[in-house]
């Protein structure tokens, strides 16, 4: 008897019950990476949970943690702060260079490799910085691990796992109930943290930060991830849901308006780190007492939550690219009130509206992405649009630190950063309309 070969219309006929009827080869319509596609329910409890918590982990580790072990009472008894401060920003460069062919790799490939290897470079990168006894081995622990490895521990591999696994309401939801989990990192690992650094010092404290990322982002990659569907790579950009236009512009180089949206990203993110690095500092030049100061700062963390989540989900029924201008809009006043900032009101006001909005551009950011170029490149350009990113949440508080210290002060830098805002927003809906146009 011969044998019989199936095709994709074999398979799924014998799946309904019909696999015993005739069947032929069916080519495949588009060349993919994996023969299997994509479930049509991937299970998102069990893949956005653990994902949120490994995102979670890094955060609190790379960012919240460091925050302390460069203080005096830390690390910077032992290094200068100059040093430290050089070592956390050159690995957010470093891992910007590493952002695009990470985005390459998972839209070819998926995430689960990536979140592996990441989880096992920051491990490496605190464990060298914590064994460092001069400063080239600070710096090369930071910029040749902790950055790479952070690129794919973070935000950037989630959101393309998201539009790769999930329908546009089933991402939107699973991109705030990322950045939801994520919010509590701050409230969680700084006091944890300190209590680490005060109880074994600040190098056992390391190593255990790089443990708690490498057996997280291990356990998502081997357990969560393991069952995440394979996705589909669709090689002709008309099949993605990229129009005729967008397709070209595909072929040719940067889809229509992703050049002017991925500035006004980096601006309005330049904005936001600029305030996570100096918002205690400058309302301690205003006169404020800095313990009282530093619990509003502290507060910001749980205000943005709300908006962190209910944002992305109300893109579902709004344009998102309309929700990310009106955010913006809302939260000028926020920094103008940092402008003077010599009143009680000006402070209060601005800690409670920047709080409740901040937490909600991240998310905002990859659903509009999503939105606009979602595709087999999408994975791609998010690492590039990382690259902009990166380089504003550099420049950004290098600015306002410069500023601080001429004859203007703090006024002038918070000056910067609106019309860095309105800037922003100027570009957004420019590239709106020439996606629009496109």
């Amino acid at each position: 008897m011969p044998q019989r070969r199936h095709g994709s219309y074999g398979i799924e006929a014998f799946r309904s019950g019909v696999g015993m009827l005739p069947c032929r080869p069916q080519p495949e319509r588009f060349p993919v990476s994996s023969p299997t596609a994509p479930s049509p329910d991937p299970g998102f409890r069990r893949l956005v949970y653990p994902l949120a918590l490994s995102v979670g982990v890094g955060f609190g580790a790379i960012l919240y943690g460091t925050s302390v072990l460069i203080t005096s009472s830390a690390a910077g008894a032992q290094f200068s702060l100059s040093l430290l401060s050089l070592a956390f920003s050159g690995s957010v460069l470093t891992g910007a260079a590493a952002a695009v062919p990470v985005g390459r790799y998972a839209d070819r490939h998926g995430i689960r490799a990536v979140v592996a290897l990441g989880g096992l470079l920051v491990f490496m990168g605190f464990l060298g910085f914590a064994v460092s006894s001069s400063g080239w081995q600070v710096l090369a622990a930071w910029w040749l691990l902790i950055g790479p490895g952070s690129t794919m521990v973070l935000f950037e591999p989630a959101f393309i796992a998201m539009q790769q696994w999930f329908t546009r309401e089933q991402r939107n939801r699973a991109a705030g109930t990322l950045t939801l989990i994520t919010g509590l990192a701050g409230p969680v690992f700084i006091p944890s943290v300190s209590y680490l650094v005060e109880a074994f010092g600040w190098r056992t404290t390391a190593v255990l930060l790089g443990a708690s990322v490498l057996v997280v982002s291990g356990l998502t990659a081997g357990w969560a991830l393991r069952a995440a569907p394979v996705p589909q790579r669709l090689e002709e950009p008309e099949s993605a849901s990229l129009g005729g236009a967008e397709a070209q512009g595909v072929k040719r180089g940067l889809p229509a308006g992703f050049l002017l949206l991925s500035i006004a990203v980096a601006l309005t993110m330049a904005v936001l780190e600029a305030f996570n690095v100096h918002r205690i500092a400058r309302f301690e030049a205003a006169g404020f007492d800095p313990s009282v100061v530093a619990w509003w700062a502290a507060a910001v963390g749980l205000l943005s939550l709300p908006a962190r989540f209910l944002l992305p989900v109300l893109a579902n029924r709004l344009d998102s690219a309309k929700l990310y201008m009106g955010l913006t809009v809302l939260i000028i006043p926020a920094v103008l009130l940092a402008v003077r900032g010599t009143e009680a009101w000006e402070m209060y006001g601005h800690f409670i509206l920047f709080g409740l909005l901040f937490g909600a551009f991240i998310p905002l950011r990859a659903v509009i992405m999503s939105d606009w170029y979602s595709g087999a490149t999408f994975g791609t350009l998010m690492g590039i649009q990382a690259v902009g990113i990166a380089l504003g949440r550099a420049a950004g508080p290098a600015a306002v630190g410069w500023l601080a210290e001429t004859p203007w002060g703090y006024p002038s830098g918070m000056a910067l950063l609106v019309l860095l805002l309105g800037l922003s927003l100027g570009l957004l809906l420019i590239a709106a309309r020439r996606r629009t146009r496109g």
